[in-house]
């Protein structure tokens, strides 16, 4: 094997496992039980991409091989052409298994936006080597990448809103030409002033001060700067100021991040709530800066301390690991709430007073709820893998992985769960084959409490499913986090295993909980909807025969009305049970029937079903003079044998 081979081997390898990562990402839309876990394959894209670009020479950074490496009897720039050949050769194969994804999509995007696509992702590739020697990290190097190249696409939006140009129809015709020629216009001026940089780079130091991004307090004023300093007293205050010097990177990409979101409020290139209007560049900043923030702010501080090697150190200190563990927790998910979800929610506020309503372009009641519930998530996930792996990059790297294994956990859970109750509602034991008690589970569904409406919100849902999740994954980073070993691969998979065993088992309790409760009381409800279109459907012509006579049905009957096989519960109580239908208390004289230019012909009657045990269920459709529409009051009652009264189960 020759030294060229060996080298692009070497360049290679630790590509691979973060290929798999963002090649999983991609691949997610193409497995059909993780399809409501599609939101990460465009995280995947717009983070795994410029990730994949940068981490080839970002890697001589963290393992602080650079100055190595430049003292080799190669030429820089054949160093610098193996690296990217390896980077294009990973980014290219990345972007075909996204494209296949996309091809399987049922709506396919316009060829000038997929032409826009393509330069950026030449740009990122481009400046990549740039971004990476100004940053001197792997995680600056992308964090710029991205911001970059997304505030070109706020500039352009901001001129051509300046213009007059952006309400026009053919306002986003222009941007993508134009977006596309600027991406590569500066790809190219890139690519030259990244391999100019590289031909002139000078390697000096060696250790993480080399990092612009965890470099020390030169850029702050002295003042802000004196607070970060260590006391002699204080160790708790003393590890919080450390915490905040460890996240200095993600301060400062808060900051790029509510200046772009104050440049779009500013400008109203914010969607307002209600409105139909797709602003994709606020979508594309809200995934990607809102992720990058969350992932960084839960595994920057313990991944560089594990990476520089004073985890360890820390141990000893005369403070318990269980406060610096939960000092760290804590301080992780304030980094990730402040900045990737409270400031640009407080920016779009304060947008909003300035045109005329708080929440004009923020919905407080589901949409902050659920920004800061993922942006919370998230933080904790990639807190999980710090403590679990070595290392910023590994970590951010294995957040996806474990997110999608846990989605899935979950996606099987519900599947074998609607199974289970398949199988046990066509089993002969089934607990809903007795009436009473499916009236009594219906009651409880369709009454007043709504319960099924409430177990099944996605709030509450995600609260029963994600909380015993949450306590042992919190027990797990809190060993992993006292643990004196190196994480590998083999450590994240023990460690998964059991929140993916907990994921399935809540999911499959409660949505079998949740599917039984749905099946038992709406088994109910198609026995009542079912003998209601039957009469409705009989009525008319029966009423101009002889109104006077009462209406007799059969099971039979029932079954031909209806336009769907009826549920085999719903056919077994009508066996052998007879319909009687009179007409309503104000119509003594026959059946009365509305024609409705808006609707079918409605008839109000009063129809009694005698099951062939004894129980006898009444329906009454009456007239009602304070409605605008033809259909009137709907009464459901039960008459059980041997009973004095009768229980209600819809009046409405």
């Amino acid at each position: 094997m020759t030294a060229k081979n060996t080298r692009i081997l070497k360049e290679a390898r630790p590509l691979f496992w973060p290929w798999c990562a963002v090649a999983l990402a991609g691949a997610v839309p193409l497995v059909r039980p993780l399809h409501s876990l599609e939101w990460i394959s465009p995280i995947g894209l717009f983070l795994g991409i410029p990730l994949l670009a940068t981490l080839s020479l970002g890697n001589e950074f963290q393992h602080r091989t650079l100055s190595l490496l430049l003292s080799q009897p190669v030429g820089r720039m054949e160093i610098w052409g193996e690296k990217m050949s390896v980077t294009l050769v990973a980014v290219l194969s990345a972007v075909l298994v996204f494209s296949l994804s996309l091809r399987a999509a049922p709506f396919q995007p316009d060829p000038q936006n997929l032409a826009l696509a393509g330069a950026w992702i030449i740009a990122t590739i481009a400046s990549a080597t740039f971004w990476t020697l100004f940053t001197r990290s792997t995680l600056g190097g992308v964090a710029l990448n991205i911001a970059v190249l997304l505030f070109i696409i706020i500039a352009l939006n901001i001129a051509y809103w300046l213009s007059g140009l952006l309400y026009l129809s053919m306002a986003y015709a222009i941007i993508v030409p134009t977006g596309t020629f600027v991406f590569l216009c500066y790809a190219g001026a890139m690519f030259w002033l990244g391999r100019r940089t590289l031909a002139r780079f000078q390697a000096t130091g060696g250790t993480a001060g080399d990092d612009l991004l965890m470099a020390g307090p030169d850029v702050m004023p002295v003042a802000l700067a004196g607070w970060f300093h260590c006391r002699p007293t204080g160790a708790v205050l003393n590890l919080i100021r450390k915490e905040f010097r460890l996240l200095r990177p993600v301060w400062i990409i808060t900051l790029l991040y509510v200046l772009g979101w104050t440049c779009v409020t500013l400008f109203r290139m914010v969607p307002e709530r209600g409105s139909n209007k797709e602003f994709p560049v606020v979508g594309a900043m809200l995934i990607v800066f809102s992720t990058l923030i969350a992932v960084l702010a839960g595994s920057l501080s313990l991944g560089e301390e594990k990476t520089s090697g004073t985890h360890s150190w820390h141990m000893t200190l005369p403070v318990s690991a269980r406060r610096q563990w939960l000092i760290k927790l804590l301080m992780a998910l304030f980094a990730g709430l402040v900045g990737a979800a409270l400031l640009p929610i407080l920016v779009l506020i304060a947008g909003g007073f300035l045109f005329g309503s708080p929440f004009l372009f923020v919905d407080p009641q589901t949409g902050m709820v659920w920004w800061l519930l993922g942006v919370s998530l998230l933080t904790f996930a990639a807190f999980w893998c710090a403590c679990a792996v070595n290392g910023t990059v590994r970590a951010v790297l294995w957040v996806f992985p474990v997110m999608i294994a846990l989605g899935f956990a979950g996606n099987f859970g519900n599947r074998v769960a609607h199974e289970l109750v398949d199988f046990v509602f066509s089993s002969r034991f089934n607990p809903f084959a007795n009436f009473r008690f499916a009236w009594a589970v219906a009651r409880v569904v369709n009454g007043h409490f709504r319960l099924l409406s409430l177990l099944v919100a996605p709030m509450m849902y995600a609260t029963l499913v994600g909380g015993p999740v949450l306590l042992l994954a919190l027990v797990q980073s809190y060993r992993l986090f006292r643990a004196q070993f190196q994480g590998s691969t083999r450590t994240v998979v023990r460690n998964l295993l059991p929140l993916a065993m907990l994921v399935f088992l809540c999911g499959v309790s409660l949505t079998a909980f949740n599917s039984s409760l749905q099946r038992g009381g709406g088994e109910v409800s198609m026995l009542v909807a079912a003998t209601s279109r039957a009469i409705q459907k009989t009525l008319p012509a029966a009423a101009k025969l002889d109104a006077t006579r009462p209406l007799q049905l059969t099971d039979d009957d029932v079954a031909r009305a209806f336009p769907f096989p009826l549920p085999e519960g719903t056919r077994r109580w009508l066996r052998n049970a007879r319909i009687t239908v009179t007409s309503d208390k104000a119509h003594p004289s026959g059946f009365y029937c509305v024609e409705d230019p808006r609707w079918s012909t409605y008839c109000y009657y009063s129809a009694t079903i005698h099951l062939a045990d004894g129980t006898n269920l009444t329906e009454l459709h009456e007239p009602m003079k304070d409605r605008e529409l033809p259909f009137g009051r709907y009464s459901v009652y039960v008459h059980w044998p041997g009973a004095k009264g009768q229980e209600s189960l819809w009046d409405r």
